[in-house]
């Protein structure tokens, strides 16, 4: 029994740190492909994309009318972006998230299949697109609802209000501050995206009015995470947390934290770049609109802080696991030292009476 509980034991540690070790795996993204107007924002400075070009985490890729650019992975995938549209790379707070963040415009995205136990996200302002080896396409509006549409394989969405498993030749629509839900509309995705576009300028206060609702969530998510964390610090300082089941449970419930953390930052900073690109279309002649989103905007960068705070604490009960999980497999190593020491090896010998 005491070797099943600390082989469990080995088994969460490994999944509490495989995110850990994705840092491992560089992002390795690079133009592959160009066509027409494609510009490469770094570190807020615009210039001329180029081909075979790296891309960083915090890379902003825009297409104009009539561009088209391929980002390519060193494993063959590939994601292509279409005209007019935003895609952010990873992210300021996930370092080496190997994330791909959709803003605005359409992408088709094919992924070959991953190792067991790895992943690749897709991430939209409302929903992360959690890949291991499919073809599909997503389409977000200038008001940050999503659709996806897949071609092949499989796929999880989720985010903070739900999850759906999609398969080929389904749809799923996710809208700002809404579940993933099925879509039978039969619009393709440019279609699909001029409609909630018109939705955006018919009302933007509806939209404003989501969005804050959106963000408010974030933010107590945020804090709630926070707790979680103090809580499963405090739990592997004791010494409860020191031994069998307790050790385990800790281990999966690290996992999990850390899996809702990484997504919620994602969203949010998802978020805020849609925000920013709906800052710029008011500019400042629709001063109503441009205060409200703009408010919502710094409440987002707010949350933003509490979770880079909050992946702070995160490697310090990274830390306190690390040690909890060495003490186990010392005192299981001087179990087995013991019990080997108390056997008479001559008693047990073939032929022995």
């Amino acid at each position: 029994m005491k070797r099943r509980t600390v082989v469990r034991a080995c088994a969460a540690l490994l999944v509490v740190f495989a995110m850990a070790a994705r840092s491992e795996k560089a992002l390795a993204l690079e133009f592959s492909f160009l066509v027409g107007d494609v510009s490469l924002v770094r570190q807020g400075k615009s210039s001329e994309a180029g081909l075979g070009q790296s891309l960083a985490d915090g890379d902003m890729v825009i297409t104009g009318t009539g561009g088209i650019a391929v980002l390519a992975y060193n494993d063959g995938s590939e994601i292509r972006v279409t005209e007019k549209s935003r895609v952010k790379i990873g992210s300021i707070i996930v370092k080496d998230s190997g994330s791909v963040s959709l803003i605005s415009g359409a992408i088709n995205a094919r992924f070959q299949k991953l190792a067991r136990g790895s992943e690749r996200k897709v991430v939209t302002p409302t929903t992360v697109c959690s890949v291991r080896g499919t073809d599909f396409l997503v389409g977000v509006s200038d008001g940050a609802d999503s659709r996806v549409e897949m071609k092949e394989g499989a796929l999880e969405v989720r985010n903070p209000y739900g999850r759906k498993d999609l398969g080929p030749s389904s749809k799923a629509r996710i809208g700002l501050a809404e579940s993933p839900l099925d879509d039978e509309e039969e619009a393709d995705l440019a279609g699909w995206k001029a409609a909630r576009d018109k939705e955006m300028e018919r009302d933007p206060g509806e939209r404003g009015r989501r969005f804050e609702g959106y963000i408010n969530n974030m933010g107590e998510r945020s804090s709630k995470s926070s707790g979680k964390l103090s809580e499963l610090n405090s739990r592997l300082g004791g010494r409860a947390a020191v031994g069998n089941k307790q050790i385990e449970k800790t281990g999966e419930e690290l996992s999990l934290v850390e899996r809702d953390m990484a997504d919620d930052a994602l969203l949010n900073e998802s978020a805020a770049a849609s925000i920013e690109g709906i800052l710029d279309r008011f500019g400042k002649d629709r001063t109503e609109m441009y205060d409200t989103f703009y408010r919502i905007k710094e409440e987002s960068n707010r949350v933003a802080e509490q979770q880079r705070i909050n992946y702070e604490a995160l490697q310090a009960v990274r830390e306190s696991y690390r040690k909890a999980h060495e003490e186990i497999m010392g005192r299981h190593r001087e179990s087995i030292e013991k019990i080997k020491g108390g056997i008479d090896k001559e008693s047990v010998k073939p032929g022995k009476k």
